[in-house]
């Protein structure tokens, strides 16, 4: 068939229209007749290429070249690659609807080595060798059908030589039907002996996997056709597993950048169109050539990989305005990492991640269970934030709850940066986040409040967004004083964030009514409540589970699924969404006429979100924001000048306890001087004496010599020295000696006498003088004392001082420092002012929120923004999202789908939950786009899963120099290398070594005795200071007792004993006899094959679990498992099956038991009573086990 007339391009798929404008973009011709093309097409891809052409046109009339763009065909080198033949024609060929060649690979030229570096722990190395883990690591499957939720009836089979799409299958209703073909597959235990077996040792005892990872997926309608965009998904460990095998691993972190031209060249192999340039479905051929195609082009051996056998069928909603898009094979960091490692090379990585990576390590760190005097620093009160979170009962903060919350402020809240806490089980970690969630809406609102018009802090842009043919969004720049303060929650585990972003908004959150506290409180309560997770009962369908919350402070993001259910009842929904509350707030008529089909008269209803929120019409707005503001500021300055007085008193106590301290040397001096003073006047009473004595013996010489001189002879007998006057001379001179002799002695004694009285003189004016000193001390210090016990009267034991330390221990870490109660109550209405600023500033300015929400909303449709001059602000929209909800929790998993336009640092704070539960390379996406990072977790709860073989991680650390237990799970997390970041440390005694964390949490709410006392004493130096608050004998425990090990010698078959199985049916029993129902109990055990066996055996209780009242499926599923699956959850009573008796399984206990995580993990989901399972003659003995056995022992 000819051509289409006047379109020569009229056969070109979107891809090849790409490249021509990329090769012909200085050449007018060719511009002018792709612009032609591109009116008859109608797709995003096509509508972007055409505004390029449009630019490229206007750039040629202004006499310039069209810049060039990086050809997706040239290898890193600059040499022509070859890709793959297209299967469609161009101008003058005949059509060609076979495969192309499956062996003409792509070149992709040299691919980067790994210099090794010269010293160990570069961070480029890590990031490397993070890198080369990831790419080792694919999303797996076991059966097809986990692809598809266990849907077994999602699966067509292309092994039987037919097409689903060809049978013309029916959709479901309200659903769109499409496929994703799986383009063959890798066993993983093939993989994984090929890999270990290449780096030269074998594992002994490997796990053999029966998981298989895909090559690549393509994505079809329900006519076979490839959709338009976004419709193939490669990967990278099936390019990265050859490159492993012959240990190129340096070449892994290139692959975002070759993940894309493999891309472009297979959708060249897979899109064809035949002579009438319609596109030909996909058939078996083509299917098989992909598969060969990427096969030769990654190089992988034939013995493993497995050809393509089945499709996943895909329901995708009818109105939704984008297709799906193919699944993600890769891992979800990939891409962040190489963007990391770019940061890295450029020496321009954010703070936080630098210290992270140990780029720039702490110069100075603080033990705060030591230094007294780092953590009174860090309770000052000038450290308070000005806000907290209205807790339930009004009970403020513990001290190291306190020092964490001021210590995440003041470290990071003027600065960039990271700090760890660490959080036991049951220590208030979601307590000390609200109070920081309260401080960051605090600080936001003091910002908006700078503004005299709301509607000031937005600045158009110039960029419009189109809606439609005739419509348009204006994208606003927001002002950046109130942009940083977007907090992002974020953790490995899918149900942590949704218990944080759950809890927060939960009227059981907050110790006011929904008179007194309440934020969007409509649109809050139907975000919340349940809704399928499917589009179709999103739309204007709410579920009939009703959730109570108090705002709109929190939501839960992350995946698609979860954005969309998200966009759907916040934004969508006509009566309960937030854009109807911006229409009617901008001045708009929301009433919505619907016609009564009956007597055709005209209904109109106003939507329910109007109804109960009320927004003010524009001209009351700017009054309710005066008033708001101004209520706002005006507390703030009180609770600000009441925090001053309060460091007042600290700085009181702080001079008070100098003094007492100057007293203290004063006083010992003076003991001193005391101690030395009859010293020196025994000194002076014997040089009294020597002189005394002295003075006879010169007295009684000078009278002998004056004595003998009466015999002295005459004049002239001594003139003509006669005999006699000889004789008379010789005799007189021992007298003249004796005389002299007693002279120098009586100088030298009148001389000691007077030295050592002037020395007494000195020292008793010295001792005058301390004592003078003393006693003003001593009365400044009364005094001081005085001032302090006025203020010790209102504060009690708040007061922080040396008196306050002296408690001990626990008593400390039980009291909550410096504020009085009614500081605590301002603090929280200030809180409540921040959310009313928050509203009012929405209110004045909803025009300009609404332009901007609408625009991002699209984007979480799929819609992409445009170009770079809109791209730019893509931030501006995230935190118009965050001024109305301002905490958003992802997984991440989904970062770098939902958050990858954004830039580095461009949100605010990034609060990890359940760190130690994350590969420590998980969280470099998110860190990388936050300014502000608090990780809390605990390295002893479960540790982050890896599936790659333990040899050949370590091979991989070894090749990159990194020292594998600091940076690589699972002994390494994300929590554990912020805590090495963190200034502020503790040190908990652990074997083989101490063991340093962030800011400790200490005070256990949770468990009781025994559980408690087993933690404390397994994980954390018996330093955990116990206040669960009164012991309660339950229901439960009526019926089993109070917590015991129940002593079964059985036997066992791989772990799973049957006697223990029965005895845990019998307890259920107990149980039921007691009229209990659906009991709030965990049955839990280290072993998977256990915790399977577990659930087969109760699943055979059908009446068991209908006097139980419970769906016995249901119940299984949630209560029974491995230790793992109940991390982060709690029950009032735990039964702990240990299992693997044997003698043959000493191996299996010692995994267990040899490390704290486990055990530590298992007594501690126990609120009430523990009740253990198994052979105490072959467990006691055992690493950690040991503490179980404080818990009484019953022979069965």
């Amino acid at each position: 068939m000819p051509d289409e007339p006047g379109r020569p391009y009229f056969k070109y798929s979107i891809v090849q229209l790409e490249e021509e404008y990329s090769q012909g973009k200085s050449d007018s011709p060719t511009l002018h007749t792709i612009d032609h093309e591109l009116n008859y097409r109608s797709t995003d891809r096509a509508a972007r290429l055409k505004r390029k052409v449009r630019e490229a046109l206007n750039l040629l009339r202004q006499g310039q070249s069209a810049p060039l763009a990086n050809n997706p065909a040239t290898s890193a080198e600059g040499r022509t690659t070859s890709p793959p033949q297209s299967s469609s024609h161009a101008e003058g060929q005949a059509p060609n609807n076979a495969p192309h060649n499956a062996q003409m690979t792509l070149d992709l030229g040299e691919l980067p080595s790994f210099t090794p570096p010269q010293r160990s722990e570069e961070p480029d190395s890590i990031l490397a060798a993070w890198i080369a883990l990831e790419a080792l690591t694919p999303q797996t499957y076991r059966r097809p059908e986990d692809m598809v939720a266990g849907d077994r009836r999602c699966i067509a089979n292309l092994t039987n030589g037919g097409l689903p799409w060809r049978i013309g299958e029916s959709s479901r209703p309200k659903y769109v039907l499409f496929y994703q073909i799986i383009l063959g597959a890798i066993p993983m235990d093939r993989a994984t002996t090929a890999l270990v077996a290449a780096f030269g040792r074998d594992e002994e005892g490997m796990n053999r996997v029966r998981e298989k990872a895909a090559i690549a997926a393509v994505l079809v309608d329900k006519n076979g056709l490839m959709v338009e965009e976004n419709g193939i998904a490669v990967s990278s460990f099936a390019w990265a597993l050859p490159l492993a095998l012959e240990l190129k691993l340096g070449a892994l972190g290139v692959w975002p950048r070759i993940e894309s031209k493999i891309i472009q060249s297979l959708e060249k192999c897979l899109r064809r169109f035949d002579d009438a340039g319609k596109p030909i479905p996909l058939d078996l051929p083509a299917i098989n050539a992909a598969y060969h195609w990427l096969v030769a082009q990654f190089g992988l051996p034939n013995h493993l990989v497995e050809p393509p056998s089945f499709a996943l069928r895909v329901y995708h909603y009818y109105k939704s305005k984008n297709p799906p898009e193919a699944s993600l094979l890769n891992s979800f960091f990939l891409g962040d990492l190489a963007k990391a490692a770019e940061l890295v090379k450029q020496n321009t990585p954010p703070t936080g991640l630098g210290r992270y990576l140990g780029i720039k390590k702490p110069t100075q760190t603080f033990d705060l269970l030591t230094d007294k005097s780092a953590l009174e620093e860090a309770v000052a009160p000038k450290k308070m934030p000005v806000a907290r979170w209205p807790s339930p009962g009004g009970h403020p903060l513990v001290l190291l709850q306190q020092a964490a919350v001021n210590l995440a402020r003041s470290e990071l809240a003027g600065d960039e940066g990271i700090i760890a806490v660490n959080g036991p089980p049951g220590t208030g970690k979601t307590t000390l986040l609200r109070d920081i969630v309260a401080a960051c809406v605090c600080d936001r609102a003091l910002s908006m409040a700078a503004f005299d018009d709301p509607q000031k802090a937005f600045t158009a842009s110039g960029e419009k967004v189109y809606a439609g043919p005739n419509a348009f969004f204006h994208l606003y720049a927001l002002a950046p004083s109130i942009k940083g303060h977007e907090i992002v929650v974020a953790s490995s585990n899918n149900k942590a964030v949704e218990n944080v972003s759950g809890e927060l908004p939960a009227l059981k959150a907050v110790g006011r009514t929904s008179e007194q506290l309440s934020y969007f409180k409509s649109i809050s309560d139907f975000v919340h409540s349940p809704h399928d997770a499917n589009e179709a009962t999103c739309i204007n369908n709410r579920s009939d589970v009703h959730v109570e919350t108090w705002g709109m402070i929190a939501a839960v993001l992350g995946n698609a699924k979860n954005r969309a259910v998200f966009k759907n009842s916040f934004w969508w929904d006509d009566d309960h969404g937030f854009r109807t509350y911006l229409k009617a707030a901008k001045g708009d008529c929301v009433v919505r006429e619907t016609m009564d089909q009956d007597s055709g008269q005209t209904i109109r209803h106003t939507p329910e979100v109007v109804l109960a929120e009320k927004p003010p019409l524009p001209q009351e707005a700017k009054g309710n924001w005066i008033k708001a503001r101004d209520k706002f500021l005006l507390l703030k300055q009180e609770i600000d000048a009441e925090l001053k007085a309060l460091e007042d008193v600290r700085q009181l106590a702080i001079k008070f306890t100098e003094i007492q301290t100057e007293i203290a040397q004063a006083e010992a001096d003076l003991m001193g001087k005391a101690a030395q003073r009859p010293r020196l006047e025994l000194d002076v009473a014997r040089c009294e004496t020597e002189a005394g004595e002295a003075g006879q013996r010169h007295k009684r010489s000078t009278a002998e010599v004056q004595e003998h001189l009466q015999t002295r002879p005459g004049f002239f007998v001594r003139l003509f020295r006669t005999k006699r006057s000889q004789q008379w001379s010789q005799a007189h001179a021992p007298f003249e000696k004796a005389e002299s002799e007693a002279a120098n002695m009586l100088q030298k004694a009148s001389q000691a006498l007077s030295e050592s009285t002037a020395t007494l003189y000195s020292f008793t004016s010295k001792i005058n003088a301390i004592e003078q000193s003393l006693a003003a001390l001593r009365k400044r210090a009364a005094g001081l004392s005085g001032e302090l016990e006025k203020h010790r009267r209102e504060l009690g034991v708040r007061l922080v001082d040396e008196a306050f330390f002296a408690q001990g221990h626990q008593l400390s870490n039980l009291a909550s420092p410096w504020m009085p109660d009614r500081l605590h109550r301002k603090r929280e209405e200030l809180f409540i002012a921040a959310l009313a600023v928050h509203k009012a500033f929405i209110d004045c300015a909803a025009q300009k929120f609404y332009h901007n929400l609408s625009i991002l909303m699209d984007v979480f449709s799929g819609k992409s923004l445009k170009n770079e001059a809109q791209l730019k602000f893509l931030g501006d929209l995230w935190s118009t999202l965050f001024l109305v909800i301002p905490v958003l929790s992802t997984t991440f998993a989904s970062v770098d789908r939902m958050l990858g336009g954004l830039p580095v640092g461009s949100l605010g704070w990034l609060l990890i939950d359940e760190a130690g539960q994350a590969l420590p390379q998980a969280a470099v996406g998110a860190m990388m786009r936050a300014k502000r990072t608090v990780a809390v977790g605990d390295p002893l709860q479960i540790p982050p899963v890896v599936t790659l073989p333990e040899r050949l991680s370590l091979e991989v650390c070894k090749f990159f120099k990194v020292n594998a237990p600091l940076w690589v799970a699972p002994e390494a997390s994300t929590q554990t290398l912020a805590d090495r970041a963190s200034r502020f440390q503790a040190v908990f005694q652990a074997d083989p070594i101490p063991r340093r964390v962030g800011v400790p949490l200490l005070v256990h709410r949770r468990c009781q005795d025994p559980m408690f006392t087993i933690s404390n004493r397994i994980a954390y130096d018996g330093q955990m200071v116990h206040a669960p608050g009164a012991c309660r004998a339950g229901s439960l425990e009526a019926a089993l007792g109070p917590s015991s090990w129940f002593d079964l010698d059985g036997e066992a078959n791989d772990k799973w004993c049957p006697a223990e199985g029965d005895l845990v049916v019998e307890l259920m029993k107990r149980i039921a006899r007691e009229g209990l129902s659906d009991p709030d109990l965990f049955i839990i055990t280290p072993f998977r094959i256990i915790a399977n066996e577990m659930r087969r055996r109760l699943e055979r209780e059908q009446q068991l679990f209908s006097v139980l009242k419970v769906d016995v499926h249901e119940w299984v599923n949630d209560r029974v498992g491995t230790i793992h699956t109940v991390q982060g959850r709690e029950a009032d009573s735990v039964i702990l099956v240990l299992g693997a008796p044997n003698m043959a399984q000493h191996g299996a206990r010692c995994w267990a038991a040899g490390t704290p995580n486990i055990l530590n993990v298992a007594v501690s989901r126990a609120k009430q009573n523990l009740y253990v399972i198994g052979s105490r003659g072959a467990w006691a003995g055992i690493g950690h086990a040991r503490e179980l056995a404080c818990i009484p022992g019953i022979r069965m």
